[in-house]
């Protein structure tokens, strides 16, 4: 299955997931052949992407970070959690996030260091984005031989790091933040000072990970919020660079945008906005070409990402006949060991 914008339908995709509108009521049904004569229609619903099945999925083996079920369980967990605490006052019930933690640094110490994982581009959800971005910055950790102890108070701190966004009514899923009404933006650049006072009486929370929630959008050239303030700690500046990474990716807090280009943004960014060693260990453990994606090789070729290697930019790819729409089985290609073969650019 992929996400795709609206604006890339061409007729011919299959619609893995129905289409509905803001009161649940199915548009088109899941199955459905796209037409391009459909995206006014699907346009006047305010519906920027939808999900198409992925023809060549019998061929792909994908590497996500975790198992999508224990992912699942993983985004329930924090949501009943978090939930349970800002509708009904439930304060013991925060604590529960230290078993959370573990079983995070766990899940991240079972994965060798040379390892590329596939993300992909997603819809927004506060919860999920909160899962993938305590994987990242952990995983980050990890990578820079940060010890157990610090692992765990980052996944902390990660966990509990958009526990502020709970507490607005700005709407902050697929739209700029730096731009709009005025007001929207100030009520949402509260988030973090709500979130770290959410925390204030809860002792058992390390207070790294306390500043980690203040301080996760802060930045290394000091152009952050909310106190511009250029912070020193290890711990904050992993968080700010996964999450920064995370919400492009997945709508949170920004539009969307693809994989390529977070990973490119978070580059140029590079010692400037983020810790360069950070960046590094962040990008180098990421595919620039998640499975499934389609490319351009410079042979002229189409492809499709089939796996990963140990090298981020140089998966293993199948060639595509265009012609009658499906892969040459015998034409896979390990970029990582075929020099001669590059990818120009995703189709």
């Amino acid at each position: 299955m992929r996400i795709i914008s609206i604006d890339a339908i061409r007729g011919g995709e299959i619609l893995a997931e129905s289409l509905m509108n803001e009161q649940r009521n199915v548009l088109i049904p899941a199955g459905t052949v796209l037409k391009k004569d459909y995206v006014p229609l699907i346009e006047t619903f305010h519906i920027e992407s939808l999900k198409i099945e992925d023809p060549y999925q019998s061929y792909e083996q994908p590497n996500p970070i975790i198992n999508r079920n224990r992912l699942e369980v993983l985004v329930n967990w924090v949501k009943n959690l978090m939930e349970r605490h800002i509708y009904h006052g439930s304060n013991c019930s925060l604590k529960e996030f230290e078993v959370i933690a573990n079983e995070i640094v766990r899940e991240v110490n079972k994965i060798s260091e040379d390892t590329v994982i596939d993300m992909e581009e997603r819809t927004a959800d506060l919860y999920e984005h909160t899962v993938m971005v305590t994987l990242l910055s952990t995983m980050v950790a990890k990578k820079l031989h940060l010890d157990e102890k610090k692992q765990f108070n980052i996944a902390i701190g990660s966990l509990f790091h958009d526990i502020g966004i709970r507490y607005i009514t700005v709407p902050y899923e697929n739209c700029d933040m730096s731009k709009g009404d005025q007001i929207n933006i100030f009520e949402y650049k509260k988030h973090t000072i709500l979130g770290y006072s959410a925390l204030d009486d809860q002792t058992w929370i390390p207070n790294i990970a306390k500043k980690m929630v203040l301080t996760h959008h802060e930045k290394s050239d000091g152009t952050g919020f909310p106190m511009h303030q250029r912070v020193k700690e290890i711990e904050c500046k992993i968080l700010q660079a996964c999450d920064v990474f995370d919400c492009l990716i997945s709508g949170m807090e920004c539009n969307r945008t693809s994989v390529q280009y977070a990973l490119e943004y978070i580059m140029q960014e590079s010692g400037k906005m983020y810790e360069e060693s950070i960046v590094n260990s962040l990008v180098s453990m990421i595919a620039k070409y998640p499975v499934g994606t389609t490319v351009k090789t410079n042979k002229e070729e189409q492809g499709v990402v089939i796996s990963q290697t140990t090298d981020p930019i140089k998966p293993i790819i199948m060639i595509i006949d265009t012609d009658e729409d499906k892969i040459k089985e015998d034409r896979k290609h390990n970029l990582m060991l075929e020099e001669h073969i590059s990818i120009l650019k995703v189709v």
